[in-house]
Formats: C-alpha cells, structure tokens, sequence
C-alpha cells in the first residue's frame, strides 16, 4: 500500500493503527435493497485481512450473522470474523428459542444483541424526506 498521498500527507499511521485490530461492528451484505453495502462478507473479510487487521464482527439486523460468518471462516484464510444474533422481530423479538438456536448455529454465536430496527424508539425516529422535509413514517 502506498504510504504517501499526492497532498504529502502520509498514510503510515493508519496502516500501523490497523495492524492487528479487530472491528467490533461491520454490517457487510446483503442488506436492504433500500441499503445496499459495497461488498460482500468475503470480500470485506479479504479486504480487512490485507490491510492488517486480525478479526471483525459482523451484525446483521435481520438473520443470524453466525452463518455468513462460518462460511467465511472456512474461505478467508489467516483471518476470523464473528457472527450472533440481534433480537429483532425477523427473530420473534425478546425469544428464547432464538437464542438457543444462534448458540448452536454455524460455529455459534458470539454475541446475543437485544433489538435495534424493531424498536419502538427507533421505528418512531425513522420516516422519508418528502419535499425537502422530514417526515415520521406514523406521519406518511
């Protein structure tokens, strides 16, 4: 990776920053059609691993990530990402059975989240910009 930028600033700091570190929230694809992200779990994984760092975590707040996360583990060498459950209403909300299931899914979950897009709070902050304004969705 090349250290210097045409500006004469350099990028060695942050390379020496990613070296070894492991990000505790990624949300590589699929996604939303509404939200598509860049890469694939793979290639984030790959991504990553070449710019030096050790491990990711990667979220998902509709499926289990634990999945996605086995497979890439077998396929990304020299590499480990993370995958659990966030307890959305895709997954029934505050269930039980879910849990159980994500702890045994894949190479099992790492992390068990309570809900985040479900929620009341945050349903009631999402909505559209409709002529230049912010609209709640209760308001569409």
């Amino acid at each position: 990776m090349p250290e210097d930028l045409q500006s004469g600033r350099s990028v060695k700091l942050t390379y020496e920053l990613l070296r070894g570190a492991i990000d505790l929230h990624v949300h590589p694809g699929p996604h939303l059609k509404s939200s598509p992200r860049r890469v694939d779990p793979i290639e984030c994984a790959i991504e990553a691993r070449d710019a030096g760092m050790r491990a990711m975590v990667y979220l998902d707040c509709f499926e289990m990530s634990n999945g996605i996360t086995w497979l890439v583990n077998r396929h990304v060498e020299n590499f480990t990402v993370f995958g659990g459950l966030i307890m959305n209403t895709v997954y029934g909300g505050m269930n039980p059975r879910s849990v159980a299931t994500a702890l045994e899914y894949g190479d099992g979950a790492k992390y068990i989240q309570f809900g985040t897009h479900s929620t009341y709070y945050q349903a009631s902050k999402e909505g559209r910009i409709v002529d230049g304004q912010f609209k709640s969705l209760a308001e569409l």
